[in-house]
């Protein structure tokens, strides 16, 4: 458990003429101008079984954790809704006023509190005026919170107009059919589906398009090989449990999935997931070519990714347009990376956070994997902000061994406010309270929060987490980030409490 050593502090007051306050003038005028995208949240909940392993429902005993459980009442699967979500008022104007006593509605509900040990700041979103921080600079385990940093870097660097696409690349010389993985782990096994991000890209559209093609040149059977060399290095972390596969936590990751490697029926409230989702996409993909006229007979490499060390290879093409797998005959794309990071943060799902990690890696011109993923991520974010305290280890928050500082998260998150590029749509993909994602049973009741929060979850057997945005009571768009971690078990629940009263006292806030 933590101690609070320090007592509650505010922003000082920022003289008119100091640089500190024309550099406040500059980010509001910049906060007029881009903000965050508003926009109607319709998210299909029916499958909360992809929530992360940490950001669960509490109390399914013993199921996606590797911790003791925590003994609650299950919460019922959520259906799918559809509601509109307004934007925050002083996203768009700069015209409520900044609160003032913030400390004197939050300091009671933590001295009050059962659990001790948090840290917390709370920024107004376009002044980037501090309103309320305590222990903000200690870096934190932030579990799933992670995630937010991730997203953050995946728009910026990626683009979130961008796409992933897995080709079908054909070799004549060899007669020989390539699967290629392009990062898309949100494949459908039929056909495509544009108004879906699961599913986006389907394999049974892919086969027949490139039977098609094939049937054109007279052409009827092919060896059909894999290629998953686009991401190199282990594709399962050190630090990750194995056992965690068979529970739905996470999957080795592969450039190229169906349904991020579930297995089972989709009504299933939890469902395991594959342990070589990439070689069970290729099965799909031949058995959809068999159905459209194509035999495929097993290439020397069927079933195994092909070496990390083609990997350079396979991302050039020569002068008439083949890679190194030959000439690409038909390919599918994913939805837009936007869409794909708000998948992954509604859903807390890891195996896209990790992929999205292994992209920014790539996007900036190394190699797409593992270990390169969390210190993409980081350079990506530390070439505008500080993240000098911050440590990943991994993208997606499954590790203990990150480390996130309150400050620094909501120094992102002021930042997605203001912003006019990709980045000003990141709070906006969060979770909403009382409607979806994993906060769809939180803020249920409480009148301003319910639909006003947006927030990313961060949920370990010792560690609960919570950072985002809410529209106070007057207009004013307030960010903020509030962790805690090294709590006993029994008192997780209580914690969490305390994280949604504070944030349920900023919804409420008049606190002029």
């Amino acid at each position: 458990m933590n101690d609070i050593p320090d007592e509650p502090k505010t922003a000082d007051s920022t003289d008119s003429d100091s640089p500190r306050s024309d550099a406040v003038k500059r980010r509001r005028r910049r906060g007029r101008g881009g903000a965050i995208t508003a926009g109607v949240l319709v998210l299909a909940l029916g499958a909360y079984a992809a929530v992360d392993a940490f950001d669960l429902v509490p109390g399914l005993p013993g199921v996606l954790t590797t911790e003791p459980p925590i003994s609650v009442q299950a919460v019922p699967n959520p259906q799918a809704q559809a509601k509109e979500v307004p934007a925050p008022a002083s996203a768009v104007a700069d015209s409520a006023s900044v609160p003032t006593k913030v400390e004197k509605k939050i300091a009671p509900i933590l001295k009050d509190s059962k659990v001790k040990g948090f840290g917390l700041e709370v920024r107004d979103g376009l002044s980037d005026e501090v309103l309320y921080a305590k222990n903000e600079t200690k870096p934190r385990t932030p579990a799933s919170v992670t995630k937010v940093l991730t997203a953050a870097a995946a728009l910026k660097s990626i683009g979130g107009q961008a796409r992933l696409a897995t080709t079908a690349d054909f070799d004549a010389d060899a007669n020989t059919l390539t699967l290629t993985g392009g990062g898309d782990v949100l494949l459908g096994a039929g056909d495509s589906d544009p108004g879906s991000v699961n599913g986006h890209g389907g394999l049974r559209t892919l086969a027949e398009d490139t039977a098609q093609a094939l049937k054109d040149d007279d052409i009827t059977e092919v060896a059909l090989a894999l290629d998953t060399s686009r991401y190199t290095g282990e594709d399962f972390d050190s630090g990750w449990d194995r056992a965690d596969i068979a529970k739905g936590v996470i999957t080795p990751i592969q450039p190229l999935m169906v349904d991020t490697a579930y297995i089972g029926p989709k009504d299933r409230e939890w469902r395991a997931r594959s342990e070589h989702p990439a070689a069970d996409a290729l099965k799909v993909f031949a058995k959809e070519l068999k159905k459209a006229g194509i035999t495929t007979t097993a290439a020397d490499d069927d079933a195994e990714a092909k070496s990390s060390a083609d990997s350079d290879a396979g991302s050039q093409e020569s002068e008439d347009g083949a890679g190194a797998n030959g000439k690409e005959l038909a390919r599918v794309e994913s939805a837009t990376i936007s869409e794909i990071v708000e998948y992954a943060l509604v859903h807390s799902d890891n195996v896209v956070a990790e992929v999205l990690g292994n992209e920014v890696a790539i996007a900036q011109g190394e190699d797409g994997s593992l270990e390169a993923g969390p210190q993409a991520v980081l350079k990506t974010l530390g070439d505008s902000v500080d993240l000098g305290r911050t440590r990943l280890v991994d993208t997606s928050g499954l590790s203990y061994d990150n480390r996130i500082a309150p400050h620094d998260l909501t120094t992102i998150l002021q930042a997605s406010v203001v912003a006019d590029d990709s980045l000003a749509g990141l709070i906006s993909y969060f979770p909403v309270g009382g409607l979806t994602g994993t906060l769809h049973d939180r803020f249920v009741d409480e009148k301003n929060a319910s639909g006003s929060v947006h927030a990313k979850t961060g949920t370990l057997s010792t560690v609960t987490s919570l950072a985002g945005g809410v529209l106070d009571a007057e207009g004013r768009y307030l960010v903020f980030s509030i962790q805690i971690d090294d709590v006993d078990k029994d008192k997780i629940l209580e914690a969490r409490k305390t994280v949604d009263d504070i944030v349920t006292a900023l919804a409420n806030c008049g606190c002029r």
